[in-house]
């Protein structure tokens, strides 16, 4: 199989680099390691939001992906959909619509590739995210995880790859409970960079 020369990543603040102040993310330095085993054949280009969720993806991937030609896909995304509007609140974004946006994503992402891989939201330390400090949204590992087998069942149900990195973090890596600090980011980045050698795309 030849090797991806576009990859598009769509995530949230996670993926976009957030509380990442000396490599602005993993993203970023997967961006690094590629352009140096490539010899920057293969373009990686990171256009993940804050904030964003499978239905913010969904509504924008294939446009952004058509302007960089894109021949690779990585999503991260699940926490701002699994999170709760305040203590007794439902998920942002509902199970079924969540499942719904996964199945419609990979569906659309076959028409333009094959490479397609999905990267799990990562485990959260709730004393700091139940609810968040800034506003009364509970993040919490029981409904991450959750949302996460959704997206693992349903890769697997259509032959996608799917990266777990549930549980990698310590609070540690965690400054504000939600957003990998630059230690995070390493954690993340080998674990991606690992699974991306064995796909046989870096």
């Amino acid at each position: 199989m030849q090797k991806p020369t576009s990859i598009c990543i769509f995530g949230d603040s996670t993926a976009w680099g957030a509380s990442d102040m000396e490599m602005g993310g993993w993203v970023n330095r997967l961006w690094l390691e590629t352009a140096k085993r490539t010899g920057g054949e293969c373009l990686i280009y990171n256009l993940s939001l804050p904030g964003g969720t499978t239905s913010a993806i969904l509504e924008r991937f294939e446009s952004e992906a058509q302007t960089r030609e894109a021949d690779a896909f990585i999503f991260q995304s699940g926490g701002n959909d699994s999170c709760l509007i305040s203590r007794n609140g439902e998920n942002n974004v509902s199970v079924e619509q969540f499942e719904n946006n996964v199945r419609e994503i990979i569906t659309r992402a076959q028409k333009i590739t094959g490479n397609i891989i999905f990267i799990g939201f990562t485990n959260v330390d709730e004393q700091k995210t139940a609810p968040i400090l800034w506003e009364d949204i509970y993040y919490t590992n029981s409904e991450i995880k959750k949302y996460n087998n959704f997206t693992k069942n349903i890769c697997s149900e259509f032959n996608v790859p799917y990266l777990n990195v549930f549980g990698i973090l310590e609070p540690k890596d965690l400054d504000d409970g939600l957003h990998p600090n630059t230690l995070g980011h390493e954690k993340i980045f080998k674990q991606v960079k690992t699974f991306l050698i064995n796909q046989n795309w870096i």
